[in-house]
């Protein structure tokens, strides 16, 4: 079997299943998920490294396959341009950034295979994380507002991450609304240089720990006119040295 830099076969997926039919307790369901985040799987590309393959299946839905094994990937003789080794919430991210038409993930779709669309995707980050994820396409300008206070030890997060990561070259933190009936939530504005598919889910990996509950947080790419207004109504939390 080829080996797959940063991959390890650790998810059995058909006897995860099995455990959670035979257990289908709060306690099973969350040992269940646990498994499904903490995998490493194996996510065929198709052209290059920013294109994951897709798959149609019988209901004309769109899939994006993902494999817990070499076994797998190769049960059904198929060419991909290249494998890369991701996590579910990996794929989470790419699924949230893509239209509505893609419904999910498909995990070994050549075996017994298991799909999670983007209900099922959110209920494993609502059981785990507390919290899910969600695009955004907003058709008026939000209402921008300085924020109040940050959560405890954020904004030191954040520079630490950004230092690493030369693209980012400001930052802000603040609140932001629809209209002014709409209670506010935190929103971080970004100006970098790069693909937001690629630098937006490890912020929000980072953020998401020093979210409460059902608390909701955004992150927008800064534009010109977004940048100049993020400045108008608050310093920036980190600024490129």
């Amino acid at each position: 079997m080829k080996a797959y830099d940063g991959f390890t076969e650790g998810l059995d997926l058909a006897a995860a299943m099995e455990s959670f039919s035979d257990n289908p307790t709060l306690q099973g369901k969350k040992q269940f998920f646990r498994q499904l985040k903490e995998a490493k799987l194996l996510v065929p590309y198709q052209g290059d490294t920013m294109n994951v393959a897709a798959l149609h299946n019988s209901a004309g839905e769109i899939l994006l396959p993902a494999f817990t094994s070499p076994y797998e990937l190769t049960r059904e003789h198929t060419e991909w341009d290249d494998i890369g080794v991701m996590a579910l919430d990996d794929l989470k991210h790419i699924i949230i950034d893509l239209p509505a038409e893609v419904s999910g993930v498909v995990l070994n779709p050549f075996g017994k295979a298991l799909v999670l669309r983007r209900p099922q995707l959110m209920e494993i980050d609502r059981e785990m994380e507390g919290m899910t994820l969600k695009r955004t396409d907003h058709p008026s300008p939000q209402i921008l507002s300085p924020l109040k206070s940050y959560p405890y030890g954020i904004v030191e997060a954040l520079r630490s991450f950004f230092e690493k990561n030369q693209e980012v070259t400001r930052a802000w933190l603040l609140a932001a609304r629809p209209d002014y009936k709409t209670p506010p939530h935190k929103l971080f504005v970004i100006e970098f240089f790069g693909d937001r598919r690629l630098l937006f889910p490890q912020v929000a990996k980072i953020v998401e720990p020093f979210m409460r509950p059902g608390e909701s947080f955004e992150l927008m790419k800064a534009d010109r006119a977004l940048a100049r207004e993020a400045r108008e109504k608050s310093a920036p939390i980190y600024i490129c040295r």
